[in-house]
């Protein structure tokens, strides 16, 4: 009963071929599962780390827009609001209409070294007068 076509299909040890073949396809395919979930770029733990990373990007994005929006209306307001404006300046920049006098509050640390400067003007350009002695102290201080 074999025929020609049984013998092409047996090894030389009389085994199947197909079940081997079978098992080989098992095998291969176990190998290369594994390796796209473990071995690859593309694998899970890449792709939590990248999802991870395109999380954080999107809250920076967000944040990034938030202050964007925040500057345009500070510009906005800056163009429009005079009285904004002159706190700003008399605030930050410590400058003074003329005939007024800016007073800086000196913090005294521990030791009692001066931690700012001091600064008095009647003009706003920050030069002290000539009455407040050269290393600051305060001459009714004993």
């Amino acid at each position: 009963m074999d025929s020609k076509l049984e013998k092409t299909h047996r090894r030389a040890d009389g085994k199947p071929l197909g079940r081997r073949l079978g098992w080989l396809f098992v095998l291969i395919g176990l190998a290369l599962a594994a390796y796209l979930l473990l071995g690859s770029r593309s694998s899970l733990p890449r792709q939590a780390e990248l999802e991870a990373e395109r999380s954080s990007l999107l809250a920076r994005q967000l944040e990034a827009r938030r202050n964007l929006l925040r500057y345009y209306e500070l510009t906005a307001r800056l163009e429009t609001d005079d009285l904004f404006l002159e706190r700003l300046v008399r605030e930050r920049l410590g400058l003074a209409a003329p005939g007024e006098r800016v007073y800086v509050i000196i913090d005294r640390t521990i030791d009692g070294s001066i931690a700012g400067s001091q600064a008095e003007s009647d003009t706003g350009t920050g030069d002290p007068p000539s009455d407040v002695p050269a290393d600051g102290r305060d001459p009714a201080e004993p």
